[in-house]
């Protein structure tokens, strides 16, 4: 399994529209360079799943950092963005 931690996960909302966005960054600890990552997010109000997410980072080399960012067009900021409780992020594959 990778060894890759996510930092900094700020949960917002879009700047030209009312999607909500994900960002953060990903950090590679590992000594294995990877041309994709997949990454998985659900979102939660209380402990209901509102949001279950794929998407992928490319080019990530051994020890380094990347930023991310993820809109959720499915979701309106401004009808659940206050209510998101809390989330789940790792990693699903890399390669």
């Amino acid at each position: 399994m990778p060894n890759l931690s996510y930092y900094h996960v700020e949960i917002e909302k879009a700047s030209d529209t009312k999607d909500v966005v994900i960002k953060g960054e990903v950090t590679n600890s590992s000594d294995k360079s990877y041309s994709t990552v997949a990454v998985r997010i659900i979102l939660f109000k209380k402990n209901v799943t509102i949001a279950n997410v794929v998407f992928t980072i490319n080019g990530l080399p051994a020890g380094a950092t990347r930023a991310f960012r993820k809109t959720i067009e499915e979701l309106n900021y401004d009808q659940v963005g206050e209510d998101i409780s809390r989330y789940d992020i790792y990693t699903e594959t890399a390669f």
